[in-house]
């Protein structure tokens, strides 16, 4: 349901269902990161589903399933690459046999680079 990178956060908050909640998270996020909302029916196509990561020249990463990024708007995409570069695959076997998406088959490493 929810995707933060450096400076942006992605965020179906209609997945939450007290609006007093939903209004804090925003508020919250709103803080130090550009928030860009997507639908319900955008998490499940994966949009919920994403991992910004950072390449080796520092680039900063959105990567998603081409299903979650057709299930973005231009406005949402456009939010999106202000900020990252959008790296989509078509992973549909995974999505529909396994029940994940491009989230789960990456494995996040917290190690300092130096």
């Amino acid at each position: 349901m929810m995707a933060i990178a450096s400076d942006i956060a992605v965020v179906c908050l209609e997945c939450l269902p007290d609006a007093d909640e939903r209004i804090a998270l925003r508020e919250s996020l709103s803080q130090d990161h550009k928030v860009v909302e997507i639908t319900d029916a955008q998490v499940q196509s994966f949009a919920g589903n994403m991992l910004a990561l950072k390449n080796n020249r520092g680039e900063e990463l959105m990567i998603m399933s081409s299903r979650a990024s057709d299930s973005l708007t231009d406005e949402q995409r456009g939010a999106i690459e202000e900020y990252c570069r959008i790296v989509a695959s078509p992973i549909n076997t995974i999505e529909d046999v396994g029940g994940g998406s491009a989230r789960c088959m990456i494995a996040e490493i917290f190690l300092d680079p130096n």
